[in-house]
């Protein structure tokens, strides 16, 4: 049966199955085996605790509906080909767009009226003279996806020595130290303090045999309760794991959280990564539904529970991380080594391997955001990728996982978040290719010598390909990133479908945005971060875009007299594609805590807001926006600069990097204190 039919049967007085009475979801091995009803308590059932039984669960089987990575990847597979064929050469330099030659007749000209003076730039063109901060010769155009690289370009380095002229020593150390200034400004912040730490007491009660031989006095924390232990779970991989799906939910419920609730703690893997886990889901709790951490007249700020320097889980982790040093080993060369000798293979089809398989893809994202977003060098960890393979999720979903997939389809947004990164790595290395094609050091100093209007528009087209190919729960209209999919998940219209009630919306929008721009209200609380699944995926394709199409503004701003019709069109498309991102809006930008990379989004959003402020100066990127954007772009723009900035003014507190942004944007948006 469909699930769609079978959702909505549920609720007729006709349906047979409503006259047979309470039917067990899912009944343990044992209690099946008897043919006798379960009570599904987990870890352990009623039955199986009394007559001391091990107690497993079979894990119901995906439907048809699932969508899994591996069948999501094939479709997008050929997207890969499809940008190694894109020609990286500069094309020949087009005319009938810049002020000194005449558009011919069948391409509008831009704007005949205007002379090539009113296009000329203030600053010298980056090929002839310094640049504003004095550090010499700077070439035409070099492709850069990390944010802070826009910084270095030659007109914005003239708007903010002129808005600050104290940058000029922040502007040379970044020309010369590049990501290695801003890691230094993350750095500033203060450690964690180690003194949250939760109360503990002598473990006194049974201990398998091989935990007594390995460990001496195990210890227990009296606040951390079963149920503690279990609500703490759910929000992790409720929310977390849903996100980076590298956890096995199913053993980590039966093994290691039972070992640690009836053996006490130590400094054991299991102890420290049921500590990890736990913090992390009081993480989950408080920075969804937690206090904001401060208030602006009437402004909450989206950073909620806890202090700026002390996070919600802090007494938890602590714990964790008193005994961390004792499991680290295990991944230090020795181990390494060991392995190596020890000729140990992995069976990649196996329920394990499928977990390996995904830790792997975790750090290959993980290493790609820090490659891109801070211009560092690539570990290697990538080149591995076909010897690993892709995770398939062949292996069953436990109970929970399974309705939580069906719910907000974590799979399928895992699978396109992979293939959009692959898609982004090559689009990444063509723009490299394009630079390294063109730059022959005999090209003219009125070149502008980066990837032609044809290679971008084509690496574009890649990326609405892959947009359309999304399956149908993901799809959402282009001019549409705040609305709900074209197919809302299984019950999230009423948002009623959550393990732990705590994380559950207290009332149905079915009929409202799934994002708005309206930050004075309570946000809506979607299960199973459903609402961060969506908006991480939509604002990386729409950043994808804008880094597409970033040369384009570029060219306008330091060879304006080289401008052809279709290069303001991708100007256009550059500034549309910043309109309104769903990171930007609530509910996800009111629980800041659930979402990574922050340091890496307060950077994006400087650049674009940089960007924006100088189109409404310089006269190219004036009348790009006045002709070419459309009346969309003007009527959302300002509400997206408010927002852009709502977001870093929110995130100094606990970001230095946030704060280092504002103070930048302070005299150029004339912002307070």
């Amino acid at each position: 049966m469909n699930l769609d039919s079978a959702s909505s049967s549920s609720g007729n007085p006709t349906n047979p199955r409503t006259s047979r009475g309470s039917i067990a979801a899912q009944a343990c091995e044992t209690c099946r085996s008897r043919k006798q009803k379960c009570d599904e308590q987990r870890p352990k059932c009623g039955l199986c605790q009394r007559m001391k039984l091990d107690c497993r669960y079979r894990e119901p089987q995906p439907t048809k509906k699932d969508k899994t990575l591996v069948e999501i990847l094939d479709r997008l597979k050929s997207l890969e080909g499809k940008v190694d064929r894109i020609p990286t050469g500069r094309a020949p330099i087009p005319t009938g767009f810049g002020p000194p030659q005449p558009a011919p007749s069948s391409q509008p000209s831009f704007s005949n009226e205007l002379d090539s003076s009113s296009y000329s730039t203030p600053n010298p063109r980056p090929s002839q003279q310094p640049s504003p901060s004095g550090l010499g010769r700077s070439p035409g155009y070099r492709h850069a996806s990390a944010a802070h690289k826009i910084l270095t370009w030659p007109v914005v380095q003239q708007l903010l020595l002129q808005a600050l002229p104290t940058n000029v020593g922040d502007l040379k150390t970044l020309e010369q130290d590049g990501p290695a200034f801003i890691v230094q400004i993350q750095k500033s912040v203060p450690l964690l303090p180690l003194d949250e730490a939760l109360q503990d007491r002598p473990f006194v009660g049974m201990q398998t045999q091989a935990t007594r031989a390995s460990s001496g006095a195990r210890i227990v924390f009296p606040a951390l309760t079963r149920d503690v232990m279990h609500r703490l779970a759910t929000a992790y991989f409720d929310t977390f794991n849903f996100i980076y799906p590298f956890m096995d939910r199913q053993n980590f419920i039966s093994d290691t959280l039972s070992k640690v609730y009836t053996e006490g703690f130590d400094g054991d893997p299991d102890s420290v990564i049921a500590l990890l886990i736990f913090a992390l889901g009081e993480l989950a709790l408080e920075g969804s539904r937690g206090p904001p951490i401060s208030e602006d007249g009437a402004r909450s700020s989206g950073v909620r529970g806890g202090t700026a320097m002390k996070p919600p889980g802090l007494a938890l982790f602590n714990e964790a991380r008193k005994r961390i040093g004792f499991v680290l080993t295990e991944s230090e060369l020795e181990n390494v080594q060991i392995y190596s000798l020890a000729g140990n293979p992995i069976d990649w089809s196996t329920p394990r391997g499928d977990i390996i398989k995904r830790a792997y893809w975790h750090c290959v994202i993980m290493e790609t955001a820090l490659q891109y977003e801070l211009d560092l060098a690539p570990t290697g960890i990538a080149g591995l990728e076909d010897r690993v393979g892709m995770p398939s999720f062949n292996s069953p979903f436990c109970e929970a996982d399974h309705r939580g997939n069906q719910s907000s389809h974590f799979e399928a947004h895992y699978a396109s978040q992979i293939a959009l990164r692959r898609l982004c790595a090559e689009i990444h290395n063509s723009l490299y290719d394009a630079m390294s094609n063109t730059d022959t050091g005999s090209g003219s100093s009125d070149e502008f010598r980066g990837p032609s209007a044809q290679s971008l528009n084509q690496l574009a087209a890649q990326l609405s390909q892959w947009r359309g190919m999304l399956p149908k729960e993901l799809q959402w209209a282009e001019e549409d990133p705040a609305g709900f999919p074209s197919v809302q998940p299984l019950n999230v219209g009423p948002y009623n479908q959550t393990l732990d009630p705590s994380l559950s919306p207290q009332q149905s929008h079915s009929r409202a945005p799934l994002f708005t721009a309206d930050s004075s209200v309570e946000p809506i609380h979607y299960p199973y971060v459903y609402d961060v699944q969506v908006a991480l995926l939509r604002t990386r394709y729409y950043y994808a875009k804008y880094i597409v199409y970033r040369p384009f503004v570029y060219k306008a701003l330091h060879f304006p007299e080289l401008m052809t019709t279709e290069d303001a069109q991708g100007v256009a498309e550059c500034l549309r594609s910043c309109l309104k991102w769903p990171l930007l809006l609530s509910p996800t930008s009111r629980r800041k805590r659930l979402i990574p990379y922050l340091f890496c989004w307060n950077q994006h959003f400087l650049g674009i807001l940089i960007i924006l402020n100088i189109t409404q100066h310089n006269p190219m990127l004036r009348d790009i926006r006045a002709q070419f954007c459309g009346s969309r772009f003007e009527a959302e723009i300002g509400e997206s600069v408010d927002l852009m900035i709502d977001w870093i003014r929110d995130s100094r507190i606990c970001d230095p990097i946030a704060d280092w942004c504002y103070k930048i944007l302070q005299p150029i948006y004339n912002l307070e204190s």
